[in-house]
């Protein structure tokens, strides 16, 4: 079935006229008188609240703009002429009954007009809210709520086992859709930094863009408190005992059974394998599709501190000169200006002079006119790239050293045989072994860390350093 056979022709008209953040305003108060007034929503109510949350956009409202109105030249000349606040909003009104997001109602009792909202208005208007809101909405902790309810009803099963198992099935899939989402939205984020050329462009992008509505809202969350790593063990080991299980199976039937009445057992027992291994196989999936953001992230990272780098640069050499050049033509291109502007600048800006001296020789017959040989300038030496250079040997040199199989061999013979140890149990003989505890404590959420940690309250004073009191186990030995 076509899209067009469902929706009006002119649906999407009002979203694409001059006045579009008009009635995208109109849209958001029409959505939030519909959750007030779900089933009678007088038009004298909906055009009040309009009018009252939204005055000083509709006095910018331009009817004459809208160039498919329905109105004949007459009464939009004699609209155009009575432009008051009363009128535009009946109009804005009128426009969307045109256009078919709403259809008016006459109450044949008291002769009131009720706005009808078809079905296909009321989903897009959902999903117009939900573009707005979701991007200020906070995180919604997905692995963490799996984990906690299948956890709870593997210790206390009752009638709701079916309808959690759902929930976690729902909740793997739109972990899922997050982290394709998430992984776009880095990809736009680096694809639009090779369109700045601006510094406070990047720094408003990554910052103000990219850090607070992708970076610290799904990016954080999935590598710390709702991290995939941390949960995924238990999660597909609660789900694998329930499918060796033939009572926990069988239980899982009959509740499905209440909720598909139509199926016969066979068939709802094969879609609840089909779900739990679909949930198994989907975290071992979720874990390299992270993996492959990590990388993302920390290439759009990069790419913006080098950017930032290389725009501040003020390098007044031929080089220098030249990246100005091309940083200009690429501005040119995007803008659709081309390279002849650049050029028809270049020559008027370029001035060619021959140059040459006179001496004593110079007066005398016969003339000899003698020119000033060409040789290599100077080198004027930058300290700021050797101040980088040495910064740049510093961090590479301390990153090698304190590398995560060291942390992970400091560990493993702080452990020796055992398989639960205190921190004032760890050897510090030096500051390099108290900077390896300190990076030993911040790994154990990594995928390939042998030990967790525990923390009680208050510290402790051991070996001249002021500790957490902290706990590490072994994993394998965990029951």
């Amino acid at each position: 079935m076509s899209l067009f056979t469902i929706i009006p022709d002119k649906f999407f008209s009002i979203l694409a006229s001059p006045n579009r953040e008009i009635y995208a305003d109109a849209l958001v108060v029409l959505f939030q008188s519909l959750k007030t007034d779900e089933l009678a929503m007088k038009k004298s109510d909906y055009v009040r609240t309009l009018r009252d949350k939204a005055t000083n956009e509709i006095l910018k409202f331009d009817l004459a703009a809208d160039e498919d109105s329905e109105m004949s030249d007459e009464e939009e000349a004699n609209q155009i002429s009575n432009q008051t606040l009363a009128t535009k909003t009946a109009a804005i009104v009128r426009r969307l009954e045109e256009t078919g997001w709403i259809d008016i109602q006459i109450d044949g009792n008291d002769f009131e007009e009720y706005i009808a909202l078809p079905s296909y208005s009321i989903q897009f208007l959902e999903l117009i809210n939900e573009i707005i809101t979701k991007r200020e909405g906070e995180y919604v902790s997905l692995v963490h709520a799996t984990y906690s309810e299948l956890r709870l009803e593997d210790d206390h099963p009752d009638e709701f086992m079916y309808a959690t198992l759902m929930r976690a099935y729902e909740n793997t899939r739109e972990l899922r859709t997050e982290l394709v989402t998430l992984g776009h939205s880095i990809r736009i984020f680096q694809n639009r930094l090779g369109r700045v050329f601006s510094t406070n462009s990047i720094l408003h992008d990554y910052f103000d863009n990219y850090k607070d509505h992708v970076s610290d809202r799904y990016y954080h969350p999935l590598k710390t408190f709702d991290s995939v790593a941390k949960f995924k063990r238990p999660i597909v080991m609660i789900l694998q005992r329930w499918l060796r299980d033939e009572e926990i199976r069988a239980l899982l039937v009959n509740q499905a059974l209440i909720y598909t009445r139509k199926k016969s057992p066979t068939e709802v027992e094969r879609d609840l394998i089909t779900k739990i291994n679909y949930i198994c196989d989907m975290y071992d999936t979720l874990s390299e599709m992270i993996n492959q953001i990590d990388e993302k992230h920390q290439d759009y990272t990069k790419s913006s501190a080098s950017k930032i780098l290389y725009l501040n640069a003020q390098d007044k050499t031929i080089k220098g000169h030249l990246d100005n050049i091309f940083r200009y033509y690429a501005q040119g291109v995007l803008s659709g200006v081309g390279i002849v502007p650049l050029v028809r600048d270049m020559q008027e800006a370029i001035v060619l002079n021959q140059q040459g001296f006179i001496d004593t020789d110079s007066v005398t017959l016969p003339i000899v006119r003698q020119y000033r040989q060409e040789s290599e300038p100077l080198s004027i030496i930058d300290f700021g790239d050797v101040s980088d250079m040495l910064m740049r040997g510093f961090l590479d040199e301390t990153r090698n050293v304190f590398t995560d199989d060291r942390v992970y061999d400091f560990m493993e013979t702080a452990f020796g045989d055992s398989s639960e140890m205190r921190i004032e149990e760890i050897s510090l003989p030096d500051f390099d072994a108290f900077i390896l505890l300190i990076l030993a404590s911040l790994k154990t959420n990594d995928e390939n860390c042998f030990y967790t940690m525990e923390m009680e309250d208050g510290q402790i004073i051991s070996q001249g350093y002021s500790l957490p009191r902290f706990i590490f186990k072994r994993k394998e030995l965990e029951v």
